[in-house]
């Protein structure tokens, strides 16, 4: 049994279960690997590269990455959703997304300079132009993608995946060691869809051909833009708040809280990556019951909260230790921004199934309406505020999520009948222990400072605050240990 199966309802088939528990495996393999290979290059590059090396990769990662939205998820959404994928339907996804990405490409070729002048960062423009050249590698291996995830064969996806990261952290790593610079970031960037893609290529027997019918283009494209614009708002708020960072303050700054940003996502996607995958399969299967909806993300939110909050709790209260640990002591500036940025993952994991249930259930435009007031907030405060300091820039970044969790806490009561105290109902007892877990770990990193080593003191800490958690977790909430300590089990019984 898996997380998935867990929170599967009776509604649910046994041969929908089955698939679920082993489609899981895979994307946790896929998360792992993603996040995992990206992490040890990530230790690689601090070692290696400057923060303003950082920071001016930052911001066109940021670009690359906007622009690769349209290219990867305008057909991604209905091509799994559809009916009946015919060969015109993938045929024309293919066909569009290589087109868009070629354009984008150009456009990118053309205008990076002039956007590297408005920004005030001459040094993006090049790298932006060459960075670029992974869209049209996206654009190749979409398709396929989107039909590997309707028949839920996550085995070929996570395959594919792995291969490309570990050949692009290769060659980006061997780079920097060489003394590259920046351009190990570039090299790493461009090298992940292209190995990506072609890996799919090899393993996939019925590719699809450059061939556009106009009815199914129409019909996917007007399911897609509403996903796609979600999507390009949901990365925007990330990438223009570094990008105003690095414009307001330089890349230097930039490129530490782009560290940040790096390390903590990393870790919250090897769980988050891999479920929300899973997740729209899922609540598509559950046809629009609303008592079926709310049992699957209440045992969803319960399990996924109480596993993962002591672990982002840790990294918190840890950063200092994790930081001068993992990536050197001249990062210890990012520490800060790290301990932030771990705490807020607790909105992350409390709304990871909230745009999947919008997705499967036909209201894929809803979650508009809580990003673009993020968005907003994000540009008035940096204008207002955030420009004055990095610590301003953080407390920006941080009180945008007041108001993007009212409003989605709100939008999905309207769309299942789950009040706000329902939703957050499961958290309750992790948040409790995690903030209890948090000042014992606390008291206990004052007490051993000036008498333990780094390495040592952090065995010590996170000793600590596994032991604290599992004790506090178990006189809150008895029943809810139980069962994780089900689950643990029947994952392992399953496994064998």
């Amino acid at each position: 049994m898996t997380l998935a199966s867990a929170a599967l309802p009776p509604a649910v088939t046994p041969a929908v279960r089955a698939t679920a528990a082993r489609s899981l495996r895979w994307t946790l393999l896929e998360s792992v690997g993603l996040s995992g290979l990206s992490f040890v290059a990530l230790i690689f590059f601090s070692r290696y590269l400057s923060a303003g090396d950082f920071g001016i990769a930052a911001v066109a990662i940021g670009i690359v990455q906007l622009l690769t939205v349209p290219v990867e998820v305008l057909f991604h959404d209905a091509l799994i959703r559809t009916r009946e994928a015919t060969p015109r339907h993938v045929n024309s996804a293919f066909a569009a997304s290589l087109v868009i990405g070629i354009v984008l490409t150009l456009a990118c070729w053309l205008l990076a300079d002039h956007f590297a002048a408005l920004i005030g960062q001459p040094d993006v423009g090049p790298v932006l132009r060459w960075m670029s050249l992974g869209l049209v590698a996206s654009g190749c291996g979409s398709a396929l993608v989107a039909m590997q995830r309707r028949r839920m064969q996550f085995r070929a996806l996570a395959l594919r995946s792995t291969i490309g990261r570990t050949g692009s952290a290769i060659i980006g790593i061997g780079l920097a060691v060489a003394g590259a610079g920046v351009w190990s970031l570039v090299a790493q960037q461009v090298g992940t869809p292209v190995l990506s893609t072609l890996a799919l290529w090899l393993m996939t027997p019925d590719k699809p051909r450059f061939r556009l019918s106009r009815p199914e283009l129409v019909e996917m494209t007007r399911f897609g833009a509403v996903a796609t614009s979600f999507s390009l708002m949901a990365l925007s708020t990330q990438r223009i708040f570094i990008i105003a960072v690095a414009s307001f303050l330089g890349s230097q700054m930039a490129g530490i809280l782009s560290l940040a940003f790096r390390a903590v996502d990393m870790l919250r996607d090897i769980v988050g990556g891999a479920v929300a995958q899973l997740a729209l399969p899922i609540f598509a299967s559950l046809k629009g019951s609303r008592s079926d909806i709310q049992h699957t993300f209440t045992v969803a939110v319960r399990l996924t909260t109480a596993l993962m909050f002591p672990v982002f709790t840790g990294l918190a209260v840890c950063s200092h230790e994790v930081v001068e640990l993992v990536f050197g002591a001249r990062w210890l500036a990012a520490a800060p921004f790290v301990s932030l940025l771990s705490v807020l993952t607790f909105q992350f994991f409390l709304r990871l199934f909230s745009v999947p249930i919008y997705n499967a259930t036909g209201h894929p435009a809803l979650p508009t309406a809580a990003l673009l007031p993020q968005i907003a907030f994000v540009l008035i405060g940096m204008l207002l505020f955030g420009r004055f300091s990095l610590e301003a820039a953080a407390a920006v970044w941080a009180s945008r999520l007041v108001l993007g969790l009212s409003i989605d806490l709100w939008l999905l009561k309207r769309v299942t009948g789950m009040r706000a105290a329902v939703q957050l109902a499961g958290a309750v007892s992790p948040a409790l222990a995690a903030a209890g877990m948090a000042a014992i770990v606390y008291g206990t990193r004052l007490g051993l400072l000036g008498q333990l080593d780094l390495v040592p003191r952090l065995a010590v800490m996170v000793s600590v605050g596994a032991i604290a958690y599992v004790g506090l977790l178990w006189l809150l909430n008895r029943s809810l240990v139980l069962e994780l300590v089900g689950f643990a089990r029947q994952t392992i019984a399953r496994s064998q």
